[in-house]
């Protein structure tokens, strides 16, 4: 299993991988050949999570048809798991999708506090509560309690 770890200032790739008790070699396995950056989101080993888990794709499967099953924005999910729309996945191939306790939303160029909270339809007490760090960049996961729970 797998859990999101958000880059921190001071961080390397010595740091990060002694943090997630995991190589350097299987973090860029992960996340490709990634820069670090503080804010940045990347992919680390974790045992147990309740953000999210690991959906093993079936014959006939497609990105839209698992965002449904989901109910997340596909373009969501695509960035989720470093995907274009043109990307093919496979049968038995492992993608990240959140549990049924949490949703997120990824920020886009020119986003701000207001569209955040307009997104989540949440007060911004209860989004700064659930995320340390805000930093409005695009592709920065913000991610949430689901409201129900």
């Amino acid at each position: 299993m797998y859990k999101v770890y958000q880059i921190e200032y001071g961080d390397t790739f010595d740091i990060i991988s002694k943090k997630s008790k995991t190589s350097i070699d299987e973090l860029k396995k992960l996340n490709g050949d990634f820069d670090i950056v503080p804010g940045k989101y990347i992919v680390i080993p974790n045992i147990k999570s309740d953000i999210f888990e690991m959906y093993k794709v079936k014959s006939g499967d497609n990105m839209y048809t698992i965002s449904k099953e989901y109910d997340i924005n596909v373009d969501d999910l695509l960035t989720l798991n470093g995907l274009n729309k043109n990307d093919y996945i496979y049968p038995n191939q492992e993608i990240m999708v959140p549990t049924g306790l949490y949703n997120f939303y990824i920020t886009k160029n020119n986003d701000t506090i207001k569209t955040i909270l307009e997104n989540t339809n949440l007060p911004i007490e209860e989004i700064i509560n659930q995320n340390d760090n805000i930093y409005l960049v695009p592709d920065q996961l913000i991610i949430y309690k689901k409201n129900n729970i």
